[in-house]
C-alpha cells in the first residue's frame, strides 16, 4: 500500500438533460431499480466528502514529550486530514491544492518521526542526566512544531521539527566525546583518590555506554579508593621513618588493590630507589676490588648489580669503562704473549690471527703491526709449500711446476728455518723431482678418432703415438662423427711405461 495519503474526491458537477430527453424519459416506464441506485448514489457520496477525510492520517504523529498524550485535542496525531486553516471543509479547495497540502502534512510529520526516533535513543541513554538543558531546548522547539500543526501551518511546523531534529542529532553525535569525557573524570578522580567525583562519573559512563568493556574494571578501580588512600598514607609514613620495607609493603598493598593505580606504582617505584640507594654503596666498593684482582667476571657483576640499583649513576659508567680498559688492556697482554709462543713453534698461521686480533682491538699497537710483518710471510710460505705437497697433480702444469719451484727457492733462502720449514722444503723437493723425470707413454687408436690428449695438446686421428710425459694425472678425449666420445683417465709414474688406448666403438 502506498504511503501517499489519499486524497478527498471532487463531486461532478451536475448537467441537467433537455426537455425533449425529460418527454422521452415520462413516455419511457420507469426501471425497478433506480431509486435505489440514486440512493446508494448519496450514501457513497456522503461517505467520500464526509466520512473519508476523517479518516485519512497519520498514526506515526505520536508525541515525542512523555507528559503529553497523542490523544489530547490539539496535538498533530489528532488533527484531521480535510481540516485547513479557515477551518472550512476540504471540499472547498481543489485537488491539486489538497495534494499539495497533503505533502506539506507529511513533510511534518516525517521531520516529527525523525524527532521521536532520536528522542527515545537519547532517553535509552539518560540524556536527561547528562544534558538536560540542551535536550529541554530541543523539545522546547518540537513543542513549537506541535503549535504550528495545530493552526495548520505544516511549512513551519516540519522546520520546527527539523530544527528539534538537528538539536538531537548533535546530541548524539556527542556522545562518543562525552564517553571518553567520564572515563578520563574517573581515571583522574581515582588517582586524587576522590571517590564520590568518581562515583558520579562512572555513573554517567553507565548511562552513556551501557555495553562499556571497561565499566567492571572502572567499578572495581573506584570500589578500591578507600583501601588505596589508606595503604598510600601509611607508606608515606613509613618512608618518613625511613623504614623502607615497610613503605614498600604499604605501597605493594595499594597496588594489589588497584594495579593500574599510577601513583601508588610510582611511591613503590620511590620506595624500592631508595632503598637500593643503600646497597649501591657496597655494591661499588665489591666492584673495585674485584677489578683490582682481576676478576673481572666478579667486578662486572657487581658494578652492573650497582647499575640496577642506580640506573642513571655516572659513578657506574666510569667504573664500567675502567672495567673495559683493564679487560682490553689483560687481552692484548694475552695475545702478545700468544703471539709468540705460536712463533716459536712455527705456527705462523696462529700466530698472524692473534696479532690480527689485536690490531682490530687498536690499530696503534705496535706489537701487533711488528707481528703481522714478521709473520704474515712466513704464513703464506708455508700455505704455498702445503698446497703443492696437497695437490701434486697439478704439478704436470709447466706453469705450476715453475710457480712451485721458485716457492721452494723462496723456503731455502730463510736463514733461520726452523724444524718444521726445514722439513716442508725437504718434502717440497722430492715432490718436484719426481714431477720432473720424464716418463715414455704410448697412445693407440683406430685411425679414425680424432685424439686429444687434455691440458697437453691434440693429437689428431693416429694408429699410435709415443709421448714423453712427466708423472702426473692426465686424460685423453676421442671425438669420431656418429660414435659416442670417449674419455680416458690415467696415471703416468716414472720408472713404468704406460700404453693407453683410445677410440670411439659405440655408435650413435
Amino acid at each position: 500500500m502506498s504511503d501517499r495519503p489519499e486524497q478527498p474526491l471532487t463531486p461532478a458537477a451536475f448537467s441537467p438533460q433537455p426537455e425533449v430527453a425529460a418527454e422521452t424519459q415520462q413516455n419511457t416506464p420507469r426501471p425497478p431499480w433506480l431509486i435505489p441506485a440514486i440512493a446508494g448514489l448519496i450514501v457513497v457520496a456522503i461517505a467520500v466528502f464526509v466520512i473519508l477525510p476523517r479518516l485519512v492520517g497519520d498514526p506515526r504523529a505520536d508525541a515525542y514529550n512523555p507528559t503529553t498524550s497523542s490523544n489530547e485535542t490539539g496535538s498533530p496525531a489528532a488533527l484531521s486530514t480535510g481540516n485547513n486553516v479557515s477551518g472550512g471543509p476540504s471540499s472547498d479547495r481543489s485537488p491539486f491544492a489538497e495534494a499539495q497540502r497533503q505533502q506539506l502534512r507529511k513533510a511534518a510529520q516525517d521531520a516529527l518521526q525523525r524527532v521521536l526516533e532520536l528522542q527515545e535513543i537519547l532517553r535509552d541513554l539518560g540524556v536527561e542526566v547528562w544534558a538536560p538543558d540542551t535536550y529541554q531546548a530541543a523539545v522546547d522547539a518540537a513543542l513549537a512544531g506541535d503549535e504550528a500543526y495545530r493552526r495548520g501551518d505544516f511549512t513551519a511546523a516540519a522546520t520546527a521539527y527539523l530544527d528539534a531534529g538537528d538539536a538531537l542529532v548533535a546530541l548524539e553525535d556527542s556522545v562518543p566525546t562525552r564517553i571518553a569525557a567520564a572515563r578520563a573524570e574517573i581515571l583522574a578522580a581515582v588517582e586524587a583518590g576522590k571517590q564520590a567525583e568518581a562515583q558520579t562519573a562512572l555513573e554517567r559512563l553507565v548511562l552513556l555506554s551501557p555495553g562499556d568493556l571497561d565499566r567492571d574494571v572502572l567499578s572495581d578501580r573506584v570500589a578500591a579508593i578507600p583501601t588505596v588512600n589508606e595503604a598510600l598514607a601509611a607508606a608515606s609514613l613509613a618512608a618518613e621513618s625511613n623504614k623502607l620495607a615497610d613503605a614498600i609493603a604499604a605501597a605493594q598493598t595499594a597496588l594489589a588493590a588497584d594495579s593500574a593505580h599510577k601513583r601508588a606504582a610510582q611511591a613503590l617505584k620511590d620506595y624500592q630507589q631508595q632503598q637500593a640507594d643503600q646497597r649501591f654503596q657496597q655494591a661499588m666498593t665489591a666492584g673495585y676490588d674485584a677489578l683490582d684482582r682481576e676478576n673481572f667476571s666478579d667486578a662486572d657483576a657487581a658494578f652492573r648489580r650497582a647499575g640496577t640499583l642506580r640506573p642513571s649513576s655516572a659513578e657506574v659508567q666510569v667504573a664500567l669503562a675502567e672495567l673495559a680498559d683493564a679487560k682490553t688492556a689483560a687481552t692484548l697482554r694475552r695475545l702478545a704473549r700468544e703471539g709468540a709462543d705460536k712463533e716459536a713453534s712455527e705456527d705462523w698461521q696462529g700466530a698472524l690471527a692473534l696479532y690480527q686480533q689485536a690490531l682490530t682491538t687498536d690499530s696503534t699497537l705496535v706489537f701487533a703491526q711488528e707481528g703481522i710483518a714478521r709473520t704474515q710471510p712466513r704464513a703464506e710460505l708455508a700455505t704455498a709449500l702445503t698446497t703443492i705437497l696437497s695437490e701434486q697433480e697439478r704439478l704436470v702444469d709447466a706453469r705450476i711446476l715453475v710457480e712451485a719451484e721458485a716457492t721452494l727457492q723462496q723456503a731455502k733462502a730463510i736463514a733461520d728455518a726452523g724444524p718444521m720449514l726445514t722439513q716442508q722444503i725437504d718434502e717440497v723437493a722430492t715432490a718436484l723431482e719426481y714431477a720432473r723425470t720424464p716418463v715414455q707413454v704410448t697412445l693407440t687408436s683406430d685411425g679414425l678418432t680424432d685424439v686429444t690428449l687434455l691440458r697437453v695438446k691434440r693429437l689428431g686421428p693416429l694408429a699410435a703415438q709415443t709421448l714423453t710425459l712427466r708423472p702426473g694425472d692426465y686424460v685423453a678425449l676421442g671425438v669420431r662423427t656418429g660414435f659416442r666420445d670417449v674419455r680416458v683417465s690415467f696415471r703416468v709414474k716414472p720408472g713404468e711405461a704406460a700404453q693407453v688406448d683410445v677410440r670411439c666403438t659405440e655408435g650413435i
